[in-house]
């Protein structure tokens, strides 16, 4: 399956690679990297992860605090978040909805 990004979840995705890059060095590499092999694991299997509200499935990272919120589009998985765990529950809901 194919993966895509919506322009807010690719923002966030690098913010967030910004932010842990100035916690530490190669960190934020390292959280691009986790998100990547996650969207692997996803595009293999996108109905195994839990559907969250209506249509919008979650990952959820283990080693970062960060889900990834998607919508399977024929044959497309979309990203329609990189949220942080503990902030702002639901802030993404809204993207689906205009989509």
């Amino acid at each position: 399956m194919k993966i895509r990004f919506a322009e807010a979840a690719n923002n966030e995705l690098n913010d967030a690679c910004d932010w842990f890059e100035r916690q530490q060095s190669g960190l934020g590499a390292r959280f691009k990297n986790d998100v990547r092999e996650a969207t692997l694991r996803i595009a293999g299997s996108p109905l195994l992860f839990p559907v969250e509200m209506q249509e919008v499935r979650r990952y959820v990272m283990n080693r970062f605090s960060y889900t990834l919120r998607y919508v399977l589009r024929a044959n497309e998985v979309w990203i329609v978040a990189v949220s942080h765990q503990h902030r702002r529950p639901d802030y993404w809901a809204e993207r689906v909805e205009n989509q």
